[in-house]
């Protein structure tokens, strides 16, 4: 339990620490709308991966019986979408879905300590606002409750 518990935060963390080196001028960018240019084959799998991710989000206060399956279905499309990714903006799309990922297994991980977990989920926050603006889905509402 203890082991397992360890290596959750671990790879939380360390996911976290690898996606925030992929771009370190991130919070630096000015908020300005870009078109992106994602294939049509690429927009699909992405689509499906986002909505694997969103049913993830619903499953963190499940029991790991139920977390765990919708965690490895949304880290396998999450895989495919990766080798997918051939454009920039692709690549883009593509991390910004596995930062959002991320994300939820670390708020996961942290959510029994109460202010590691408030900044945990308004990270998670604006993760999935930057995923679903890359996807060009950003009128799309937080989910209730978060």
């Amino acid at each position: 339990m203890r082991l397992t518990l360890a290596l959750s935060m671990w790879l939380a963390f360390a996911g976290g620490a690898f996606s925030a080196q992929s771009s370190p001028d991130a919070g630096v960018k000015s908020e300005k709308v870009t078109k992106t240019s994602l294939s049509p084959k690429f927009k699909s799998l992405a689509d499906d991966t986002l909505d694997a991710v969103e049913r993830l989000w619903g499953e963190t206060e499940m029991s790991d019986q139920v977390f765990e399956p919708a965690k490895l279905k949304a880290e396998r499309l999450r895989q495919k979408l990766r080798r997918a990714a051939i454009s920039n903006d692709e690549k883009k799309a593509s991390d910004a879905i596995g930062k959002y990922l991320g994300q939820i297994r670390l708020c996961r991980v942290t959510r029994t300590i109460a202010a590691a977990h408030q900044e945990c989920l308004q990270n998670e926050r604006e993760a999935r606002t930057a995923a679903l603006r890359l996807l060009g889905r950003e009128t799309i509402e937080v989910p209730a409750g978060k």
